[in-house]
């Protein structure tokens, strides 16, 4: 994905309209920002908002391609945009995954 995002997209779709709304779910412009809101996707769809997230998250998969776990090394999974908004906004210096986290407490 461009412009340093930190996406890399694995697509399982095979149906190719599928996987064009999963690269344009997963577009970012600007770190944080996406390329495409999801009520725009929706209406060029023709599915409602939440079919969307759906859809998306059954068809592809979202890691970081540069944001891995400081002491394992796993790479981050984003779950959705809010994971990865969350993540790019307040990261300071590290991100440490679930289950090193539950280790350390």
């Amino acid at each position: 994905m461009p412009n340093g995002s930190d996406i890399r997209l694995k697509i399982k779709a095979q149906e190719s309209a599928i996987a064009e709304l999963c690269r344009k779910y997963w577009l970012v412009s600007s770190p944080p920002h996406f390329q495409y809101s999801v009520e725009e996707l929706a209406e060029d769809y023709g599915l409602d908002v939440k079919a969307i997230h759906k859809v998306v998250g059954q068809n592809c998969t979202a890691t970081g391609e540069f944001t891995q776990c400081a002491v394992c090394g796993v790479k981050i999974v984003y779950r959705n945009r809010t994971t990865y908004k969350q993540v790019k906004s307040y990261l300071l210096n590290e991100w440490v995954c679930r289950d090193c986290y539950d280790k350390r407490v």
